[in-house]
C-alpha cells in the first residue's frame, strides 16, 4: 500500500534516470507562479490594464458590491442602472463568491481600486495551473508532466482571451480542483471527499457563469459513467459498492446545487423576467465555431485578432468571435495530445480523447448535429448562446493528454515499434500543419473571411500565420528530440519553455490595454461633481444616451461607480420592462424622474445635456386609477392620448379608488433612500394612489405606518400603492422571498457538509 501511494504521489524514480518528484511540489507551484507573473507582468506593474468587459462590466459590478458591503449594506438592489434593477439576483455580479467578497477588505475612501480586481483575476490563472498539476499527479503522473499540464491549462488560449471576462475565467479555474475531488469521492472509501467536492463545486457556481457550470456538470456526469462502468461489470453494477458510488455522485450534485441556492433562486426569478428569458435557436447558435476555424488549432490568428491593442478580425462572425471561438491551446499540447492516441486502449486516455472530440463537435454549433440534439433534448442547453465556449473542455483534455504522453516518454524506455509509431504520428501532424499553411498562403481559406476579397485576404492570412508556422517547426523539433531513446534531463524543461514562448507570442499582449480604468471613469468628473451637488437637493435620474449614441466621455455603468441614478446600463440580464413604450420619450422622462437628458445639437453636431423641466418627482399622488385586464390592453392604453400620466395610474389588477370631492391636497417627502430601503413621509387630504418612480419587481414590499400594504405594478414598470387620507410614514423595502429561502437552504447545506466532514474525520481517526 505504501509503495503504491509513493508511486501515485510521484515520489518514485523513473527508469530513464529522471526523478519523478523533480521538481518538488513546492518548486512546481513556484514555477507556475513565475510563468503567470511573467505573462501578466505589465498589468501587475501597472504598465497595462485589463480592457473591454473588465472596464465596462466587471469593475463596475465589483465596485458597487464591495463598496455597498463595506458600508454595511447587502447589494440586493441596484438603483443606479436601467432605472433600477436587481443586483444580487444577476449571477454575474458574483456577490457571494469568496474572492469577490474578499475585495471588500480593499475598499478605501468609499471606493475599490481596479488593481485589486486585476490581481484577483490573475491569481485564478495560478489557481487553475496548480489544480491541474495536482489533478495530473492524482492520475499517477510524475511531477514534470504534471507541471506541463498545469502550464498548458492555465495559459491555454481560452484562458488568455477570457481574462477580461471574470465570470468565465474564475469558474473554469476550479475545473481541475472539482474533478480531483470528484475522483476522490468516487474512488476513496471516506465520505469526506463527497462533502469537500460539494463545497468546492457549489462555490464554483457562485463564480457567475451558469453556462460553464452546466458544461462542468455534464463533464462530471460523463466521468461518473466512466468510473462506474470500468469499475463494475454485469451484476456488480447492482452491488453495494456500485450503489454507494452512485449515491456519492448524486449527493455531490444535490449538495453543490443546494449550497448555491442563495444565488440560484434569485437568479432563476430574474432570468424569467429578463430580456433573455426566451432564447431562440438562432440566438443559441450565435458564436458557433465554423469548420474553417478548426485551422486555428495550428494558426490562431489566420483570421486576424481582436485584443487590447486593436480589432483586426475578418473571420466568420463578428469581432468578438475571435475570443469566443478561440480553441488554440498551443502547438506542443496539441501535438502531445495527438500522440496520446497511441495509448488509446487505456481508459483514462480514451475518455479524455472522447471529451476533446465531443467539445469540438459541440463547439461547431449549428454547423454539426451535436448542439441541435442537446438544444432540443437535454435540459438547460437551450438557455445559452456561444456553443464554442465548450472549447474549454478541449483545453482541459489536451492539457491532461499531453501530460500522459510526456509521462510515457520520460518514465520508461519506449519499444522500438512504439517510438516509430510516435514519430510517424508526429511527422504526420507537423506535415498537416505545413500543408494547412500552404493552403492558407494559396487562398484556400480566403472565402471564409468576412468582408474582403480573395486577393485582399490571402497574403494577409499568410503573414498572420507565419509566426505560428515557426512555432510548429520548433515544437515538432522539440518533441522529436524528446522521442530519443534516452531523453536528457533538459528535455522537459525545453518543452515547458517552448510552450510558454508559443503562448506568449500568441497572447502576451492580448490583455495589455492602455486605458486606465480610474481615468476612464473620471473623464467627466465635472459632470459627476455637478450631479452629486444637485443630488443633495433632490432625487433625480439622468438620461445619457439617445439615438445618436452616448454622452461623450460617459459610460453606461457610470452610475454604479459614482452612485448616480441613470436610465442606461450594461448587463446581460436587463429587465424586460426597464422602459415603458409610451407615446413619447418626454412622457417616459417625466415618469422616470429624469432631470437631465441628452440631446443632439444639430447646429454643433454634438451631444449635450439639457434640463428636462416637466419631470415628475420621485414619488407623487394621483387620484384616478385605470385597471386593465391584459398586457395588450395595457400597451394600447399607455400609448393612446387617453392616458394622462400626470393624473392617472394604470395598473394590471382590479382596484376602485373613490373620486375625491374638491381638489385634493398632497405632499410627499423622501426621508431616506438606500439601495434596499426607501422611507417616505406622505400627507394626502383624500384617499389617493402613490406612484413611485421606481422599477417594479417581485420582492419589493410596502408598509404604511408599519402595516403591510399591496404594491401594484403601475404604468407598465413602476411601483404604486393605495394610501388612505392622512399623514403617514411609508417604508418600501426590498425583501425578496427567493433570497430568504435560498439563504436558509444554503445555511442548511453548509451545516450538513460541516457535520458530514466532522463525522468522516472522526471515523478516520478512531
Amino acid at each position: 500500500m505504501k509503495a503504491a501511494r509513493r508511486k501515485r504521489d510521484g515520489t518514485g524514480q523513473s527508469s530513464v534516470g529522471i526523478p519523478r518528484a523533480i521538481p518538488t511540489d513546492v518548486q512546481a507551484i513556484a514555477i507556475l507562479g513565475a510563468l503567470v507573473v511573467i505573462f501578466f507582468h505589465k498589468i501587475l506593474l501597472g504598465q497595462a490594464y485589463f480592457w473591454e468587459d473588465f472596464i465596462y462590466q466587471n469593475y463596475p459590478f465589483r465596485s458597487f458590491a464591495a463598496t455597498s458591503l463595506a458600508q454595511g449594506e447587502l447589494p440586493l438592489w441596484n438603483p443606479y442602472t436601467f432605472n433600477g434593477m436587481p443586483f444580487l439576483a444577476d449571477i454575474q455580479t458574483t456577490v457571494f463568491y469568496l474572492p469577490s467578497l474578499l475585495l471588500t477588505l480593499f475598499v478605501s475612501g468609499g471606493a475599490l481600486h481596479y488593481y485589486w480586481l486585476e490581481v484577483m483575476i490573475i491569481l485564478h490563472f495560478l489557481l487553475a495551473g496548480v489544480g491541474m498539476f495536482f489533478l495530473a499527479k492524482h492520475f499517477t503522473l510524475a511531477n514534470l508532466p504534471a507541471l506541463f499540464a498545469g502550464a498548458a491549462y492555465m495559459l491555454s488560449g481560452y484562458m488568455i482571451v477570457h481574462a477580461i471576462h471574470q465570470q468565465n475565467l474564475t469558474l473554469v479555474a476550479w475545473y481541475p480542483w472539482v474533478l480531483l475531488l470528484f475522483r476522490c469521492a468516487l474512488r476513496e472509501q471516506r465520505w469526506l471527499y463527497v462533502f469537500l467536492c460539494a463545497l468546492v463545486l457549489g462555490h464554483s457556481l457562485l463564480a457567475g457563469s451558469p453556462q460553464l457550470s452546466l458544461y462542468l456538470y455534464t463533464f462530471l456526469g460523463a466521468y461518473y459513467v466512466l468510473e462506474l462502468f470500468t469499475t463494475f461489470r454485469g451484476r456488480a453494477l447492482l452491488s453495494r459498492p456500485a450503489l454507494i458510488m452512485t449515491a456519492k455522485a448524486m449527493l455531490v450534485v444535490v449538495l453543490s446545487v443546494t449550497l448555491a441556492m442563495i444565488q440560484l433562486l434569485p437568479t432563476l426569478e430574474l432570468s424569467e423576467l429578463s430580456q433573455r428569458a426566451q432564447m431562440t435557436y438562432a440566438k443559441a447558435t450565435e458564436g458557433s465555431l465554423a469548420w474553417s476555424q478548426l485551422v486555428t488549432l495550428f494558426y490562431p490568428k489566420m483570421f486576424g485578432s481582436a485584443g487590447a491593442t486593436g480589432y483586426e478580425y475578418f473571420g466568420p462572425g463578428q469581432y468578438f468571435y475571435y475570443w469566443e471561438t478561440c480553441i488554440y491551446m498551443g502547438i506542443l499540447p496539441l501535438l502531445l495530445a495527438v500522440l496520446s492516441f497511441v495509448w488509446r486502449t487505456e481508459k483514462t486516455i480514451a475518455f479524455f480523447l472522447g471529451v476533446a472530440l465531443f467539445s469540438v463537435l459541440f463547439a461547431l454549433g449549428d454547423n454539426f448535429v451535436v448542439l441541435p440534439f442537446f438544444y432540443k433534448y437535454v435540459p438547460g442547453f437551450s438557455k445559452f448562446r456561444i456553443p464554442a465556449r465548450m472549447g474549454i473542455l478541449l483545453a482541459f483534455s489536451a492539457a491532461l493528454l499531453s501530460a500522459f504522453t510526456l509521462d510515457r516518454l520520460l518514465s520508461k524506455p519506449l519499444a522500438g515499434r512504439e517510438r516509430s509509431v510516435l514519430r510517424r504520428i508526429l511527422l504526420g501532424g507537423a506535415a498537416l500543419g505545413v500543408l494547412l499553411y500552404a493552403m492558407i498562403a494559396s487562398g484556400t481559406f480566403a472565402g471564409s473571411a468576412a468582408g474582403a476579397t480573395h486577393r485582399q485576404v490571402a497574403p494577409i492570412m499568410s503573414k498572420l500565420a507565419l509566426p505560428s508556422l515557426f512555432m510548429l517547426v520548433v515544437s515538432a523539433g522539440v518533441v522529436w528530440f524528446t522521442l530519443r531513446s534516452a531523453p536528457s534531463r533538459s528535455a522537459p524543461w525545453i518543452l515547458v519553455a517552448a510552450f510558454f514562448l508559443d503562448m506568449f507570442l500568441f497572447g502576451g499582449e492580448q490583455n495589455n490595454g492602455t486605458i486606465n480604468p480610474s481615468d476612464y471613469f473620471k473623464r467627466r468628473s465635472d459632470l459627476v461633481a455637478f450631479f452629486k451637488r444637485e443630488g443633495e437637493k433632490e432625487l433625480f435620474r439622468v438620461n445619457t444616451r439617445n439615438a445618436y449614441g452616448m454622452l461623450p466621455g460617459w459610460d453606461r455603468n457610470q452610475g454604479m461607480i459614482d452612485r448616480i441614478f441613470l436610465m442606461e446600463g450594461y448587463t446581460p440580464l436587463a429587465l424586460q420592462r426597464a422602459y415603458a413604450p409610451l407615446a413619447s420619450s418626454d412622457q417616459s422622462f417625466d415618469l422616470l424622474n429624469v432631470k437631465y437628458k441628452t440631446v443632439f445639437d444639430e447646429r454643433t453636431g454634438q451631444q449635450t445635456l439639457v434640463e428636462h423641466t416637466t419631470r415628475l418627482p420621485r414619488a407623487f399622488f394621483v387620484y384616478a386609477v385605470h385597471s386593465v385586464r391584459s398586457e395588450q390592453e395595457l400597451l394600447e392604453y399607455i400609448k393612446s392620448s387617453a392616458f394622462d400620466h400626470r393624473t392617472t395610474a394604470v395598473i394590471e389588477q382590479p382596484l376602485v379608488l373613490p373620486q375625491p370631492r374638491g381638489t385634493p391636497q398632497a405632499h410627499v417627502h423622501v426621508r431616506s433612500y438606500s439601495n434596499n430601503h426607501i422611507v417616505l413621509e406622505a400627507e394626502t387630504s383624500h384617499d389617493g394612489f402613490l406612484v413611485l418612480s421606481e422599477i417594479f419587481y417581485p420582492g419589493w414590499k410596502a408598509y404604511i405606518d408599519n402595516g403591510e400594504t399591496p404594491l401594484y405594478r403601475t404604468n407598465y414598470n413602476l411601483r404604486g400603492m393605495l394610501v388612505p387620507a392622512g399623514t403617514h410614514t411609508i417604508d418600501v423595502r426590498f425583501e425578496p422571498t427567493t433570497f430568504r429561502n435560498g439563504m436558509w437552504v444554503t445555511i442548511a447545506t453548509l451545516t450538513i457538509c460541516g457535520v458530514g466532514m466532522i463525522l468522516s474525520l472522526r471515523r478516520t481517526t478512531s
